[in-house]
């Protein structure tokens, strides 16, 4: 995805007169972001548990085919920039890119069968009060509070 975006971004530097070579970067962009979009569903399986696999493929499908049936309205933006397309599209697919950098690692680890196997991230610390330790903070009596650190698969 990010070797897409990029050539999408370098197809603003080719010359007017230059239409074959906008047309082959356009095509070298194509097979990129093609190719990615094609290891979503095989990463995807390996991503989540057994529980709930079929569904978060699905759901990964369902994304997919809505952003592909959004993508033809972005030539209609060359109506106001010539460039804008482009842009847009580079920059969608470089933000992606980016986003996939950040999911875990699963080469040569066993598929999670159920989410207790899941690996936890830590992501937040939220300082959190019960509904009965509120209503004694409201009454002037102090409380502990409990930090509560969430967890995400």
């Amino acid at each position: 995805m990010l070797l897409g975006g990029i050539i999408l971004f370098f197809i603003l530097l080719v010359p007017p007169g230059l239409t074959p070579l906008a047309i082959s970067m356009e095509m070298i962009g194509k097979f990129f972001m093609a190719s990615a979009t094609s290891l979503v569903y095989s990463y995807t399986g390996e991503l989540y548990p057994t529980g709930i696999r079929n569904t978060a493929v699905g759901i990964c499908s369902m994304a997919s085919r809505l952003a592909s049936s959004i993508a033809p309205y972005f030539i209609h933006l060359g109506s106001y920039n010539k460039n804008l397309p482009y842009i847009v599209m580079g920059s969608l697919t470089i933000i992606s890119g980016i986003s996939a950098l950040f999911l875990p690692e699963s080469f040569g680890l066993p598929l999670p069968e159920t989410m207790d196997q899941m690996p936890r991230i830590k992501r937040i610390k939220w300082q959190c009060l019960s509904s009965e330790q509120k209503n004694q903070e409201k009454k002037g009596r102090t409380h502990s509070g409990k930090t509560l650190v969430e967890t995400w698969m």
